[in-house]
């Protein structure tokens, strides 16, 4: 035992708190035997789920680690930790998979429920671009956005001159959100923002960088802009660009203007310029109360910009049902 090292002030580990770890085999067998405590969360088998049973069967191994329980008077292992996952191993039509195993031993129910709270209790919970920044290394289309725009980030968002002025997070709702014909809220966020990340392609990329430059290069990163960059704004300009600027197709119905991206930019740079509206925005959000007045004001500022820039021509732009005429 000469490897031993000891640590003054350490005394043996309390009687409850006792465990074990291994990395083993599961076989259906095995967990078929292994008991869903009363203390559980009730077991939902959705999307995620079924994602994690087909990383199983291609990996043959579940990923983090499995908690059991035993009482001292009972042989019975009871699930603390990992029921989804073990129940994905089921799903998986395998008959064994790789897994790391923790076996904790308690002198009651109660100990090994007060466990299953600590393990489900996030000491600090994970914001939606704390999660984005653990995929960038994983997912190309983060990298190259941090990498093409430097005034979008994770943390710190407009907190001085020269930090990011627009969270990933919020620019991957903003963007799903103006592919709908009516954007709102909840358009395209299934999943949430990690999911967004994970299905946006190389094209909607490009063409969102392309925007967000533009944007940047018209309202700058002054904070008397700041409102610019809010939701309401930038997810109904981004509307606007990739009906204007992206879709060039004017068959049918589509009987509004198509504009060059510099074009556009102009009428960003009028937008900017539009001291009520920039106070208008404040407090205001993509909701259906605020949504319709918002794209109102701003066909407005780009009718008149294109007017003047077209010697009094009139601009036609979208009028969506959702717009109420507007």
């Amino acid at each position: 035992m000469g490897n031993v090292i000891s640590i003054s002030g350490a005394a043996s580990a309390p009687k409850n708190e006792q465990s074990r770890m291994d990395t083993i085999i599961l076989t259906k067998d095995m967990v078929a035997n292994w008991r869903i405590p009363a203390f559980q969360r009730p077991l939902r088998v959705n999307d995620k789920v079924m994602s994690v049973a087909k990383t199983i069967a291609q990996n043959e191994s579940i990923e983090g680690v499995i908690t059991l329980g035993r009482l001292r008077a009972d042989a019975t292992y009871y699930i603390v930790d990992g029921q989804h996952r073990i129940e994905a191993f089921k799903l998986s039509e395998l008959q064994e998979a790789i897994a790391d195993v923790r076996v904790v031993s308690f002198d009651s129910m109660a100990e090994m429920a007060d466990e299953f709270v600590n393990l489900n209790s996030n000491l600090v919970k994970m914001r939606p671009d704390d999660i984005l920044r653990g995929l960038e290394a994983s997912t190309p289309v983060l990298r190259q956005i941090i990498k093409s725009c430097d005034f979008v980030g994770y943390d710190q968002i407009r907190r001085g001159r020269s930090s990011p002025i627009v969270s990933m997070s919020a620019l991957l709702r903003c963007w799903a959100a103006s592919q709908f014909e009516t954007p709102s809220p909840s358009s395209g966020v299934v999943g949430g923002a990690a999911n967004l990340a994970r299905t946006l392609d190389t094209g909607s990329m490009q063409h969102m960088i392309q925007f967000l430059n533009i944007a940047q290069a018209a309202w700058g990163r002054d904070p008397e802009y700041y409102r610019l960059w809010g939701n309401l704004n930038l997810t109904l300009c981004m509307w606007l660009w990739n009906r204007l600027v992206i879709d060039r197709d004017r068959a049918g119905g589509k009987r509004y203007i198509c504009l060059s991206a510099a074009e556009f930019k102009k009428c960003l740079m009028s937008v900017s310029a539009e001291a009520d509206y920039v106070a208008w925005l404040l407090g205001l959000n993509l909701g259906d109360r605020d949504r319709a007045p918002a794209y109102g004001r701003l066909k407005s500022i780009f009718v008149r910009r294109l007017s003047d820039e077209n010697k009094g021509e009139r601009a036609k732009l979208p009028s969506p049902a959702w717009s109420n005429g507007r």
